[in-house]
C-alpha cells in the first residue's frame, strides 16, 4: 500500500492534514513537521489505523512456564 499525506485548505482557510496508508504512530511521525509548521492545532481526530500496530512491529507476551 502506498503512503501519502494530504493537505486540504478550505475556502475559509481551514487546513486539514491527513495521513493515508500509515498504521500505528507512523502517521503521527509523518505529519508532525507539517503540523508544527502550521502552528497551533485546533482539533485532532485519529483514524482506526492509528490504533493498529505499525507494520513490522511485534508485541509478544508469555505468561507462566519456562520460556523456550
Amino acid at each position: 500500500m502506498s503512503r501519502s499525506i494530504v493537505v486540504r485548505i478550505s475556502p475559509s482557510g481551514e487546513i486539514s492534514v491527513e495521513a493515508m496508508g500509515f498504521q500505528g504512530k507512523g502517521c503521527d511521525a509523518a505529519t508532525r513537521a507539517i503540523e508544527d509548521a502550521l502552528g497551533e492545532r485546533k482539533s485532532r481526530s485519529l483514524k482506526p489505523e492509528f490504533h493498529r500496530p505499525s507494520v513490522g512491529s511485534r508485541n509478544i507476551q508469555r505468561l507462566g512456564g519456562d520460556a523456550p
